[in-house]
C-alpha cells in the first residue's frame, strides 16, 4: 500500500495537476493543510483525500511528521502541491513497492525556470518504506535522509522522475519565496551550524542579489567535508561566477578548479570555466572545456549521468557560445560539430521554423543578405544566448547598410545592449557621423560604469575628433571603477603614454 504524504496552504492553482499525476499508483492521500483560505480542501475532497490540520509553527519538518503520523501505508510518497510525478515513472514505481525491506529510493525533481533559462535536477529521497522511527529533520529544505541513514534503510537510486514548477516564476517571486526562508534557515543554522543550511542560506542570499552574505555561506558550505561533493562543487561554482562577474580572474580561476576537481560532471561548471579560460586568453582550454559542458549537459539530458544536483543548460546556449569560439579561434572541427549539433536541434519537429533559422545561421556565416523574412527571423532569434554570435557576423560583414539596420533592430529589442551599440557607433563613424556615435556612447557611460571597452571606444573617438580635454574624466573613471583589472590598467597606462607624446602635458 502506497500513502502520497502532502503538507499544503492555498495551493489551489497547482494542486489538481499534482494529484491527476498520482491518482492511478496512490492507495492513500493524507493531505496536511496549514491554514488554507482559498479551494485547497475542497479540490483534495475531490481526489478522496484524508485531510487533517495543522497548526502552522515556522517548522517544515514538523509539519511533514505529522503527516507521516497519519500515514497507514507500507510506502511513503512524498511531494509537494507544485510537483507532478512523470506518467512513465509509473511501472518503475509500482515495481520497487512491492517489497517490504527497509529501503528508500532517490528520485530525481527536476525544476523548470524558464525566466533565467536554468533548469536544475536534484536527486531527493522521495520514496521510502514507512516507519514510525523514520522522521524529518530542519525547519525548511526539511531532510528526511539523516533519518533513513540513522535507521540503516538501504538507499537505492531509482529512474523516478518528478517535475518540479513551483519556481517557474518571476524574479520578484523566487525573491518573496527566499525571504519566507532566509530567517528560517539562520534561525535553524544558529542552534547547528550544518554545512547543509549554510549551503542553503547561500542560496537564498544568492536570489536577493545579498552577494557579500552568499560569498560567505557558499565559502563555509564549500569548504565543509560533511556536505555531499557535488553540493561542495556547487558552492565553488558560484563563487567562481562571482569572481568571474567582478573581473577578478585568478579567483574565478581558482574556484572552478576547486569545483572541477570536486565534480568534473556538471555542465554548468564545465561552461563557466571555458568562460573564465577565455577571459584568461587560454582559447584551447576554452574551447575544450566547452565541448565538454555539451556532452555532460547531454548526458544529463538524455539519462546518462545521475548526480545530487545537475543544472541543465539549454543546448543552444552551449552549442552558440561553442560555435563563437570556434569562429573566434578558426577551428574547423569544432565549427563542423556545433553546425550539426544545431542542425540537429533545429530540425526536430518540435522546433518550429527551423529551416529558416538555419538558413539564417548559413547566410550569416557566409556574409550574405537576409531577405525582409530572414531579417524579422534574425531579431526573433536574438536572445542572451545567440547575441554573441550575432554580434560576431555582423562585425565581419561588409554589408554595413543592412548590419546598421540589424543593429538598430537589435536595440530596438534589446534598450541596452551595450555590444550593440558599440557596432552602431563604429558604424556611425564609417558613416561620417561622428558626433552622433561619440553621443550614443556618451549617453552609455553616463547610465553604466561597469564596461571598461565602452570608455576605450569613447576615448579612441575623442582622439579622432582631437578633443583630448575630454579624456581625462574617462580615465579617472577607468582608474576608479576598474582598478582590480590588470588589463585595464595596462591599457590606461599606454593611453597616458601616448597623451603625453602627443600633447606634451601629463595626464
Amino acid at each position: 500500500m502506497l500513502t502520497l504524504s502532502m503538507i499544503v496552504k492555498d495551493e489551489e492553482k497547482y494542486l489538481p495537476e499534482c494529484l491527476d499525476s498520482v491518482k492511478d499508483v496512490v492507495d492513500e492521500i493524507i493531505l496536511v493543510d496549514t491554514g488554507s483560505t482559498d479551494n485547497t480542501i475542497e479540490i483534495a475532497e475531490k481526489y478522496g483525500a484524508k485531510i487533517f490540520h495543522f497548526e502552522w509553527a515556522n517548522d517544515f519538518s514538523a509539519a511533514r511528521n505529522f503527516a507521516l503520523g497519519q500515514s497507514t501505508g507500507n510506502w511513503i510518497l512524498y511531494l509537494d502541491a507544485d510537483e507532478r510525478l512523470d506518467h512513465n515513472s509509473i511501472s518503475e514505481l509500482k515495481k520497487l513497492i512491492e517489497n517490504n525491506s527497509s529501503t528508500a529510493y532517490y528520485c530525481t525533481v527536476k525544476s523548470y525556470d524558464s525566466d533565467g533559462s536554468r533548469d536544475n535536477s536534484i536527486r531527493y529521497l522521495r520514496l521510502f518504506a514507512n516507519s514510525p522511527e523514520i522522521k524529518f529533520v530542519g525547519k525548511v529544505h526539511e531532510q528526511i535522509e539523516p533519518s533513513l541513514t540513522k535507521n540503516r534503510y538501504q538507499l537505492f537510486n531509482s529512474n523516478i522522475l518528478i517535475h518540479h514548477i513551483g519556481y517557474n516564476i518571476s524574479i520578484e517571486g523566487k525573491q518573496k519565496k527566499a525571504h519566507r526562508n532566509l530567517s528560517l534557515l539562520i534561525e535553524e543554522y544558529e542552534l547547528k551550524k550544518s554545512a547543509y543550511s549554510a549551503f542553503q542560506i547561500a542560496q537564498s542570499y544568492n536570489i536577493l542579489n545579498e552577494r557579500e552574505h552568499a560569498y560567505k555561506y557558499f565559502k563555509i558550505a564549500g569548504e565543509s567535508v560533511e556536505l555531499d561533493r557535488s553540493l561542495r562543487a556547487q558552492c565553488f561554482s558560484s563563487l567562481a561566477l562571482m569572481a568571474h562577474h567582478d573581473h577578478k580572474v585568478g579567483d574565478a580561476e581558482k574556484y572552478i578548479q576547486f569545483s572541477l576537481k570536486l565534480d568534473d560532471r556538471q555542465s554548468f561548471s564545465q561552461l563557466l570555466a571555458s568562460k573564465i579560460a577565455l577571459r584568461r586568453g587560454d582559447y584551447l582550454t576554452a574551447e575544450v572545456r566547452c565541448r565538454g559542458a555539451y556532452q555532460s549537459n547531454q548526458n544529463i539530458l538524455f539519462g546518462r549521468e545521475h548526480s545530487k544536483l545537475a543544472i541543465i543548460l539549454d543546448p543552444e546556449e552551449v552549442i552558440y557560445f561553442g560555435l563563437t569560439l570556434a569562429l573566434q579561434n578558426k577551428n574547423v572541427t569544432n565549427i563542423s560539430f556545433y553546425q550539426k549539433e544545431l542542425s540537429t536541434c533545429y530540425n526536430r519537429k518540435e522546433n518550429e521554423n527551423g529551416i529558416i533559422k538555419l538558413t539564417v545561421i548559413q547566410k550569416l556565416f557566409s556574409n550574405a543578405a537576409l531577405n525582409p523574412n530572414e531579417e524579422k527571423m534574425f531579431i526573433e532569434m536574438a536572445n542572451k544566448h545567440t547575441m554573441d554570435l550575432f554580434l560576431y557576423t555582423l562585425l565581419s560583414n561588409p554589408n554595413k547598410q543592412q548590419v546598421f539596420q540589424l543593429a538598430n533592430d537589435l536595440l530596438k529589442k534589446f534598450p541596452d545592449a551595450v555590444e550593440v551599440k558599440k557596432i552602431i557607433a563604429r558604424l556611425l563613424d564609417d558613416f561620417g557621423k561622428l558626433d552622433e556615435a561619440i553621443q550614443l556612447l556618451e549617453n552609455v557611460v553616463e547610465k553604466d560604469r561597469y564596461d571598461p571597452a565602452i570608455l576605450f571606444y569613447l576615448i579612441s573617438f575623442y582622439l579622432k575628433k582631437g578633443t583630448e580635454e575630454k579624456i581625462k574624466p574617462m580615465i579617472g573613471k577607468l582608474e576608479k571603477n576598474y582598478p582590480h583589472i590588470p588589463e585595464v590598467m595596462e591599457r590606461v597606462r599606454k593611453l597616458r603614454r601616448k597623451l603625453l607624446m602627443l600633447t606634451g602635458v601629463p595626464l
